[in-house]
């Protein structure tokens, strides 16, 4: 069904959605959203809610975190796999601590299409669902008709072209088949489990909210 900003706001707010983000994202939600939106309609409505409400930090965060200490960067490197990404970080721990752009053209540099200098932090984890990669962005910018890769800052405001990128990835990349079972929609959404209790409560609360 379509839902006007009204409904949208009440939906946000039982969601636990701050004023503030409630008043920016309930127009864009409405203008939107409607019954056509997802290829399983309303049902999905919930699960989309609670996994973009959790990776966008209840709408207040529109691109990744990249400002870690030294610390936090050795602690996450030694748990990762030998030969990972993340554990090659390790020896220049101090050097990238802070560093938000060397951070992320390290992490991110030579892989998921980004081939040119600085590439990593340009196409790094950015809109509600944190899409990364400039191979991505052309993708989502291929099926949207958003110039993504030229205007990589579109995913970082709040507004409907972010929106709508965030729901081709989703209808892109989590599957009809999964929904309903929030194991399975968040391993296709962040690839593992993290946070899984907060999405969970986050997918009941948008149920009973969408009812």
């Amino acid at each position: 069904m379509k839902r006007d900003t009204i409904h949208w706001a009440d939906i946000l707010k039982a969601c636990g959605v701050a004023s503030a983000e409630v008043g920016t994202w309930a127009p864009v939600f409405a203008a939107v959203i409607d019954e056509r939106t997802f290829s399983a309609g309303d049902s999905e409505l919930d699960d989309f809610l609670a996994q973009v409400l959790h990776e966008s930090g209840q709408l207040t965060r529109m691109e990744e975190g990249l400002s870690y200490s030294a610390e936090r960067i050795r602690e996450l490197g030694k748990a990762s796999p030998p030969g990972s990404r993340w554990r090659s970080l390790v020896p220049r721990a101090d050097k990238l601590a802070r560093n938000p752009v060397a951070f992320a053209n390290a992490c991110y540099n030579d892989r998921m299409g980004n081939t040119e200098a600085g590439d990593g932090f340009k196409y790094r984890g950015s809109g509600p669902i944190q899409v990364t990669g400039k191979a991505n962005f052309a993708a989502l910018e291929k099926i949207t008709g958003i110039p993504l890769l030229a205007n990589p800052d579109l995913l970082r405001r709040p507004g409907p072209e972010a929106l709508r990128v965030c729901i081709a990835w989703w209808e892109g990349n989590v599957p009809d088949s999964v929904m309903g079972d929030v194991v399975r929609v968040t391993k296709a959404v962040n690839g593992g489990t993290n946070g899984l209790a907060h999405r969970a409560e986050l997918a009941g609360k948008a149920q009973a909210a969408l009812a």
